[in-house]
C-alpha cells in the first residue's frame, strides 16, 4: 500500500512499515493490530492450555455392559496360547480373605504369572480382557513365546495347570475383619497367576476359542453348575480337531473321552490317549444331536 502503512498477508496484519509513522491514525491502526495478535496468542494459550488438561484427567476404562456388569478389553501384543477362566469371585479364600469384585479396579493390560513369582524380567502372558460384576471376575490372557512361557503352556495342555489366582496391589482398602477373615471393599488388581491350586474354589481356567464368550464362567444360572459332571461332547472324531483332556468324542459307534491335548489321533488307535466310555447305542443320538437332527 502507498506510504507502507501496512502490509496484508491474507489472513492478518504482518505490521512491517516502509517509513516510520507518528501521526495519531496510524499509531491507533498499528496499536489496533497488535491488540489483535495479543488477542489470538491468549486464545491459542488457552485452546492448548485446556487439551492439556482434557488429555491429564483419568478416563474411566470399564464399559457398561449391562446391568452391574463391566467390561475393558485390549488388543494383546502377546501371541501364544489364550486363556480364560473365573479370576476371582467374593467366595471366602483358604488365605481368610474375601474380595468384593464389583469394587476391582485394574488397567489393562494385568500381568499374568505363574505362582505369583514376578522375580523374573517379565511375566510368562498378559490379561487383555477383564469382565467384573458382583458376582465375579472374569479373564482372557494369552502367554508370551518365551520358553518359560511354553512351558508353562505345556503344564497348561497336560492338565497339571487349571486353577486361577490374583495379587492385590499396595493400599487397597481392608472394610472390616470378621472371626478372622479380612473383607476387601476398594482393591486395584496387581497380576493374575496360573497355579495347580487356588486359594478361591471358584477359580479356574480353560484353554480360549474363539468366538467364546466365557458364559459358563460368569453367567449367573451357570455358576452354581461350573463343578458339577459336564459330558463336553465335541461331536463325531475329526483328524484336523484339536481334543482337549475331557473332551468327548464318537468314533466307529463308541464314545470316547479324550486324556491328552491330541490332533490328528485316532481314539481306537491310542489306549494312552483316548479312553473308551460308552459303547455302541446312544452314540448315535448324541452325534444326531449334535448335528441338529
Amino acid at each position: 500500500m502507498e506510504d507502507g502503512v501496512e502490509i496484508i498477508n491474507g489472513e492478518r496484519f504482518c505490521r512491517r512499515f516502509i517509513s516510520e509513522r507518528t501521526d495519531p491514525y496510524f499509531l491507533a491502526l498499528r496499536r489496533g493490530c497488535e491488540e489483535m495478535e495479543a488477542a489470538r496468542q491468549e486464545q491459542a494459550r488457552l485452546a492448548a492450555e485446556a487439551e492439556r488438561k482434557e488429555k491429564e484427567i483419568p478416563r474411566d476404562p470399564w464399559r457398561l455392559v449391562d446391568v452391574d456388569t463391566y467390561e475393558q478389553t485390549i488388543e494383546p501384543t502377546a501371541t501364544g496360547l489364550r486363556i480364560h477362566g473365573l479370576a476371582t469371585t467374593p467366595t471366602i479364600t483358604s488365605n481368610s480373605g474375601a474380595s468384593s469384585s464389583g469394587a476391582m479396579k485394574a488397567k489393562l493390560p494385568v500381568p499374568l504369572l505363574a505362582e505369583h513369582k514376578d522375580h523374573g524380567s517379565q511375566p510368562i502372558g498378559q490379561v487383555y480382557f477383564l469382565r467384573k460384576s458382583s458376582r465375579g471376575v472374569y479373564m482372557r490372557a494369552a502367554l508370551f513365546d518365551h520358553f518359560a512361557a511354553k512351558y508353562a503352556e505345556d503344564l497348561i495342555r497336560k492338565g497339571e495347570m487349571q486353577c486361577l489366582s490374583i495379587a492385590h496391589e499396595q493400599g487397597s482398602t481392608l472394610l472390616a475383619e470378621v472371626d478372622g477373615i479380612r473383607f476387601w471393599s476398594d482393591w486395584t488388581l496387581k497380576e493374575i497367576s496360573i497355579c495347580r491350586a487356588g486359594a478361591n474354589p471358584d477359580c479356574s481356567f480353560e484353554l480360549y476359542r474363539e468366538g467364546d464368550d466365557g458364559r459358563k464362567f460368569w453367567q449367573p444360572s451357570d455358576a452354581s453348575k461350573r463343578h458339577e459332571p459336564r459330558l463336553p461332547y465335541r461331536g463325531p472324531w475329526k483328524a484336523d480337531q484339536e481334543y482337549l483332556p475331557g473332551d468327548m468324542t464318537s468314533h466307529q459307534g463308541g464314545l470316547w473321552h479324550s486324556e491328552i491335548t491330541s490332533k490328528g489321533l485316532r481314539p481306537n488307535e491310542s489306549p494312552l490317549g483316548w479312553k473308551l466310555v460308552v459303547k455302541r447305542g446312544a452314540v448315535e443320538k448324541m452325534e444326531k444331536a449334535h448335528a441338529g437332527i
